[in-house]
């Protein structure tokens, strides 16, 4: 069976670099292979995640095979984290880019893979100059078919920006409202969006997976949030709210 390919670039558990910036590290790496992933598309037999360790040890390089017990593919290598942070943060994603790239290449050389797909991904992701921006799910049509709205959701090494975007017919981007913005994390995005859809031919919400969460964009250019006790009250929603909420700019305030 194939499955969805993954890549993950994170410190060494054993890497000697304070904590607070092994988050930092680990947080702008994930930015980059979950784009690299999206650039890849890719499923493989028996292989469904490569993780990448680097340690500011002493170790040129280790590579563990997957299994059919563990279908990882398990590279460690030694980093200069030092340089590293001393870069602006777009000289920080082309380094993890091509330390990403650097250990794929071997790996395609021990498991006799086909190089040129991780190739094109990791062209595309300059392409697109390391941004790690995408719809969250697809654009739906309003019912009058004059315009698509859907969830934008950028990522970058500080912060995840979600975001209604409403286009015309043919695609083309007429209005972007800001909802959030919450750390940079899978776990924290998804935790306050599920899906959208329209409510009327102006108006789209979007909502978390309890239906309780709900922040409404209208192509007039305004935003509301709208809370649905079902499970939890008010004030408990708003915890959550501001709990995930990042932006120095707004707070939700429970009246």
């Amino acid at each position: 069976m194939n499955s969805k390919l993954y890549t993950e670039v994170v410190s060494h558990f054993y890497c000697t670099i304070d904590i607070e910036k092994k988050k930092k590290f680990n947080i702008g790496a994930n930015a980059i292979s979950s784009l690299f992933d999206r650039c890849l598309n890719k499923q493989y037999k028996g292989l469904v995640k490569i993780l990448i360790e680097l340690t500011d040890k002493n170790i040129y390089y280790t590579f563990d095979k997957p299994s059919k017990v563990s279908p990882f593919c398990h590279i460690v290598q030694s980093f200069n984290f030092s340089y590293y942070f001393a870069q602006n943060k777009l000289e920080r994603r082309k380094i993890i880019l091509e330390t990403l790239y650097d250990s794929i290449k071997k790996m395609c050389q021990q498991l006799n893979y086909d190089l040129e797909p991780f190739t094109k991904a990791y062209q595309k992701v300059k392409e697109l100059n390391y941004i790690n921006k995408y719809i969250h799910g697809k654009m739906i049509f309003a019912k009058n078919r004059k315009h698509k709205a859907g969830i934008e959701i950028e990522v970058n090494e500080d912060v995840a920006t979600i975001s209604t975007l409403f286009t015309d017919k043919n695609n083309k981007p007429l209005l972007k409202l800001g909802l959030l913005k919450t750390l940079p994390h899978y776990m924290f995005i998804y935790r306050i969006i599920h899906k959208g859809k329209w409510i009327s031919t102006s108006e789209y919400q979007v909502s978390d997976r309890s239906g309780q969460i709900n922040f409404v964009a209208k192509l007039s250019g305004d935003s509301t949030l709208i809370l649905n006790p079902k499970n939890s009250t008010e004030k408990e929603l708003y915890n959550i709210l501001n709990k995930y909420n990042t932006s120095s700019l707004s707070t939700f305030a429970y009246d």
